[in-house]
């Protein structure tokens, strides 16, 4: 008799056990970004996950967004419909200013894409702000790995962003406390660092990995002057190619520093052309 019920609990605990993995197998199923199809996973601690297209190109070209996947979703939209793949590591915004640590987490999430995923190892990066820090700190260590830049308000320098030292507003006293905790600086250590988006570009640009910034022409937090414009003038004097594009229509909301994408098709585009002048 006790063999028998512990026959029946054995039946119930597998049944139960089944019934949680074909919820696991749904729910991951159902996963969406957008309307297309999410795929979610974990790298190290922190959480990633691909958007899929429904025919991807062939090659299986991606974008890399670096940072806030839901702002101006409007290009990478188009980009899925046209068959690139999506990808995302979420790291926690006190840590994320380009910093030597982080670079190993960003080449773990990389490794998975390309070794397990089988995406592009050349993806195009996508970022904003704080993003563009990521973006050139990634693209300088692996030039060779890159297919293109897009930058919405680039980070020349961190005197400016997050540091507000220049002319322009800067972050708030706290992120640039992050920062400094981030790269384990001190005040003087930052104020003397000497490997910004705007330094050290000679091998991205023998590379002719190709830069696209929009901005605002009255952004009081990253002002083109002391930013954008920057980097494309050290950028175009070691020979790369660099398209700038103010965006002026739309809203000019927080200080002007969120505008309204204009073109999202064409940037898409410039995506796309780049990434296929690598193949």
């Amino acid at each position: 008799m006790k063999l028998q019920r512990y026959k029946y609990l054995l039946t119930f605990v597998s049944i139960l056990i089944f019934q949680g993995q074909l919820m696991a197998q749904d729910k991951a199923s159902a996963e969406t970004w957008h309307g297309f199809k999410k795929q979610s996973f974990k790298v190290d601690t922190a959480s990633a996950y691909i958007v899929v297209p429904e025919k991807p190109m062939p090659g299986n070209p991606w974008l890399w967004r670096t940072y806030s996947p839901e702002f101006h979703v409007e290009i990478d939209s188009i980009l899925v419909t046209k068959g690139f793949h999506i990808g995302f590591i979420n790291i926690n915004n006190k840590a994320l200013y380009g910093q030597p640590s982080l670079m190993k987490i960003w080449d773990q999430f990389y490794q998975v894409l390309v070794k397990e995923k089988k995406l592009s190892t050349k993806p195009a990066l996508s970022g904003a702000v704080r993003g563009s820090l990521c973006e050139f700190a990634w693209a300088k260590l692996y030039p060779d790995r890159v297919s293109c830049i897009y930058s919405e308000n680039p980070v020349a320098d961190i005197k400016s962003w997050p540091g507000g030292k220049m002319k322009g507003v800067g972050a708030s006293p706290d992120q640039w406390k992050q920062l400094l905790a981030a790269y384990g600086f001190t005040e003087e250590q930052a104020l003397a660092y000497g490997d910004n988006p705007k330094d050290n570009l000679q091998k991205l640009a023998e590379q002719k990995v190709p830069l696209y910034f929009s901005f605002g022409l009255k952004d009081a937090l990253t002002p083109m002057e002391e930013n954008a414009l920057v980097i494309a003038d050290a950028y175009i004097k070691l020979g790369g190619p660099v398209t700038i594009y103010p965006m002026t229509r739309g809203k000019q909301e927080q200080n002007g520093h969120h505008v309204t994408i204009e073109q999202p098709d064409g940037i898409a585009d410039f995506i796309i052309r780049a990434w296929k002048s690598f193949q």
